[in-house]
């Protein structure tokens, strides 16, 4: 018998090569829009674009520019100028911590006192099921934060932390996923962000809480970051192809927010928000670099616990993403016809290609990680909804291989 489960998702999905166009006519004509994007954006001609469309429609718009993760002092500073101006919809645009910091201000314009306030695991309040009418844009396919209920704060400090605003309300009500946004990303953030998106893909599939619903986003989005995969591993950045594989992954990164939503993440995800705590490593590259060593892990007690289903699903994983690199059109094994097909050879395989793609990116060494921080992200460390609950010694174990 399936058990009892809840579905959060946003109401609206606008999805298509050029659909920012179509959003000056989502918003009413007396609203004024608080805008939140990245330097890139403003910069493009897609802002150029919008910018008139919203003007032609008299709409009252204030644009502030998105720098870094937020932080308690970024997302109030925000909060307060948006207050002032009788903001009655946040749009945000950009990568995960764009989309972070519009769903916290949104919220936060309902709320009193400080963001920090409301944190999990640091503040001692808890939010409303409130937010002003959010349209989230992402112009990267990563944290799937448009279709997420949280939005996570960051400080980096000694004592600092990266924890989330959350609630269902917070899933943005309006999501639009335009592929052209992300055309002229580079190819190591392109591949940092799609690391993210897969591993919440792999860990929502792999959750104890994972539901028929979940299991649903995570092996569509599977399939459609395996196909969008090529993008970075065969370099197609300005191919014929590129519109069309960005186009994936978005889908993909997209399935993983709603994914994660509903089943929870897994102890990669355990282990990479603490390391963001302590060093200034792209969330990406911290999962890029953790899935190799801490899944080898979870595997080994995956064996030793005799859980066929879960291996069964990581065997079909591998057979995913290996027909993709055949670049053939052969459909991959389904769940159910995976139980008859298990090979360990496609659990090898799948160690083998996430692996190679770690091999790319550079160690946390770079990124101002020292031995002297390992007790402090073990500290804050957890499993959450893994199968395969590793203990403080793993968890040392896998930072070392990546330092």
């Amino acid at each position: 018998m399936l058990r009892s489960f809840r579905h959060r998702g946003n109401s609206t999905l606008i999805y298509g090569v050029g659909r920012i166009s179509a959003l000056a006519g989502i918003l009413p004509v007396d609203a004024t829009v608080f805008v939140l994007a990245g330097t890139h954006f403003y910069n493009s001609p897609s802002w150029g674009t919008l910018e008139r469309a919203l003007s032609e429609r008299g709409l009252g718009v204030l644009r502030e520019t998105v720098s870094g993760e937020p932080s308690p002092e970024m997302v109030d500073g925000f909060t307060a100028i948006a207050r002032d101006v009788g903001t009655s919809h946040v749009l945000s645009i950009g990568g995960g911590s764009t989309l972070d910091s519009g769903k916290a201000v949104a919220a936060m314009l309902h709320l009193e006192g400080s963001v920090a306030d409301y944190l999990e695991g640091v503040g001692t309040r808890k939010p409303k099921g409130l937010t002003v009418p959010m349209i989230a844009v992402p112009t990267t396919a990563g944290t799937g934060s448009e279709a997420t209920t949280n939005a996570v704060i960051s400080r980096r400090s000694p004592g600092g932390f990266k924890k989330s605003l959350r609630h269902d309300a917070f899933i943005p009500p309006i999501a639009l996923l335009d592929p052209e946004l992300a055309l002229g990303c580079p190819l190591d953030i392109t591949q940092a962000c799609a690391m993210d998106a897969f591993c919440q893909l792999l860990e929502s599939f792999l959750s104890i809480q994972a539901s028929p619903v979940t299991d649903m986003w995570a092996r569509e989005g599977i399939i459609l970051f395996a196909a969008g995969s090529r993008l970075f591993t065969e370099n197609l950045i300005g191919s014929p192809e590129e519109t069309g594989l960005r186009g994936e992954l978005c889908l993909a990164a997209y399935s993983s927010g709603l994914a994660l939503s509903n089943a929870g993440l897994g102890t990669v995800h355990g282990i990479a928000g603490p390391i963001g705590a302590v060093c200034d490593v792209p969330h990406g590259v911290a999962c890029g670099l953790l899935l190799p060593p801490v899944l080898r892990r979870v595997i080994r007690g995956l064996e030793s616990m005799n859980d066929e289903r879960s291996l069964r699903r990581l065997a079909w994983v591998g057979d995913v993403l290996h027909r993709s690199s055949l670049d053939t059109h052969s459909p991959p094994a389904t769940p159910l016809e995976s139980e008859f097909m298990f090979r360990s050879d496609d659990i090898d395989r799948l160690l083998n290609r996430l692996t190679q793609w770690a091999d790319t990116l550079p160690p946390l060494l770079n990124y101002g990680m020292s031995e002297q921080d390992i007790d402090a992200v073990i500290a804050n460390a957890s499993n959450k909804n893994s199968p395969v609950a590793l203990d403080s010694g793993d968890w040392e174990e896998a930072i070392r291989e990546i330092l």
